[in-house]
């Protein structure tokens, strides 16, 4: 799966929670486009399964456990990349630890909050990080950070999820700002697709329908409908975007 009519051809990439749902639609998407793809997640049963599919297609994947918000295994996750193919075009911070939906005053919003911001925010700036001197040196990269439309949106039980998906977005907004004059660019996607965790909230809280009526074009979203934005961000078709939130979520959320 090489050749100049490949959109990321020559590029490297990694993809973080790529064991399954929308993180495993970008890798394989990146993959088809002609990008070395490093997958990472917490589960090394479901990541090989993800290279055994990109291989399969004839493209390139390497997989490494790692657990977001993990220094030593952002470290090892770039090494490899550096070491297996020389550079990083391309960074797709995706996973992210899920905690219960808490109302404010339980005693647990503390610890929740302490989780979710250290697997996606702080999981997020180590990568960025890491991956800055390369891009620096190689000229540019592309850095694609995942937000939710539960940030703006503000919903009732989901403060700790939420206050780290904004925080994400002032990260990806200063990194923008500071990185362009390096060929940088940072960018945040609102996905929202049907995925192991979010069919699982849906499900356990009984709220599909009204969830469904907040989307403007009537359906919930897969992962496959996430990636093609994905992939545009990383290409070079998108070298004039940089600091901007993207909803790709039918409408739910509209700035």
């Amino acid at each position: 799966m090489s050749g100049s009519g490949k959109r990321l051809a020559g590029k490297v990439a990694i993809v973080t929670g790529a064991g399954q749902g929308i993180g495993e639609a970008i890798a394989l998407a990146y993959a088809a486009e002609g990008a070395k793809v490093i997958v990472t997640g917490r589960t090394k049963s479901k990541l090989d399964e993800v290279v055994g599919k990109i291989e399969a297609a004839g493209g390139t994947a390497l997989a490494i456990e790692a657990l977001a918000g993990n220094k030593e295994h952002a470290v090892l996750t770039v090494d490899r990349a550096v070491a297996e193919w020389g550079r990083v075009d391309a960074l797709v911070n995706n996973a992210h630890t899920f905690t219960d939906f808490l109302p404010i005053e339980d005693p647990k919003m503390e610890e929740n909050c302490m989780i979710d911001m250290q697997s996606a925010f702080i999981g997020s700036l180590q990568l960025m990080q890491l991956c800055f001197p390369h891009m620096q040196k190689q000229g540019g990269g592309a850095i694609i950070n995942m937000g939710s439309s539960y940030g703006p949106r503000s919903e009732p039980g989901f403060l700790a999820y939420s206050a780290s998906k904004e925080a994400i977005r002032s990260l990806t907004r200063t990194a923008a700002k500071e990185w362009g004059k390096h060929g940088i660019r940072v960018n945040t996607i609102l996905p929202s697709a049907l995925t192991p965790k979010s069919i699982w909230y849906l499900e356990d809280s009984g709220t599909y329908d009204v969830e469904l009526a907040k989307v403007a074009m009537g359906r919930f979203g897969g992962p496959d409908d996430i990636a093609p934005t994905a992939v545009f961000l990383a290409s070079d078709e998108s070298n004039y975007v940089t600091g901007q939130t993207i909803g790709v979520d039918g409408g739910s959320t509209m700035f």
